[in-house]
């Protein structure tokens, strides 16, 4: 049993190496990043595909590297800031972002517009656009959509990338996943310790003096 010791310590320094370098890797900025999201503004657009722009739109911002904060929690916490950014008014639209920033305590703020310009009966064609404010700069990216509505996901691919993946990762995303990656760590080296000493029983105790054998049948 002595020699089987040291592959047990070697795998505890592997596992505590790996997971070490995981937990402590620099993340891109160390402060907190909040993202809200104010949620959709949809005209002319059937219920089922309105029902799937909500779902796509909350999926592609709801991300674990930052804190998100959902559009019904914020509607709840400040109502009169969100309606004043939905109503897009073009005189006060950054003001009425950098207003609801400041009481929200985020760093970024997404909003959706998109409308259904098709004639009835015909294939629905999107138009509109989604806008990304950021606080520190004070500015607003527009990303502008038109296509039919089949199509929605190659534009939800070139949002990922221009407007979701350039947001600066957070220490949350690592904290976040802190628990599971230990759990994950605590099986494994259980696991194998399980497989060196001859199963649990023998782990926690259980092993004791060996049984005799059963007698064949038949004696």
């Amino acid at each position: 049993m002595i020699s089987r010791i040291p592959k047990i310590t070697s795998l505890v320094l592997i596992l505590g190496l790996s997971l070490g370098s995981t937990l402590s890797a620099s993340p891109q900025n160390k402060k907190l990043i909040h993202v809200g999201y104010v949620g959709e503004s949809l005209e002319n657009i059937p219920d089922a595909y309105a029902k799937m722009i909500r779902q796509k739109m909350l999926g592609l911002i709801n991300q674990n590297y930052y804190e998100f904060h959902h559009p019904n929690d914020l509607y709840q916490s400040h109502p009169s800031q969100v309606d004043a950014v939905k109503a897009r008014n073009n005189n006060s639209f950054v003001k009425d972002l950098s207003e609801l920033a400041s009481v929200s305590g985020l760093n970024y703020i997404f909003s959706t517009h998109i409308e259904n310009i098709a004639d009835t009966n015909e294939r629905v064609m999107l138009k509109g656009e989604v806008i990304r404010f950021n606080r520190s700069s004070n500015d607003v990216y527009r990303y502008e959509i038109l296509s039919y509505v089949e199509d929605l996901d190659l534009h939800l691919n070139t949002l990922k990338d221009e407007l979701i993946n350039t947001i600066p990762h957070s220490v949350y995303g690592i904290g976040k996943n802190r628990v599971f990656l230990l759990l994950g760590v605590a099986f494994v080296l259980l696991f194998a310790m399980s497989q060196t000493f001859g199963g649990f029983d023998n782990i926690f105790g259980g092993g004791g003096e060996p049984k005799d054998p059963e007698p064949p049948i038949g004696t």
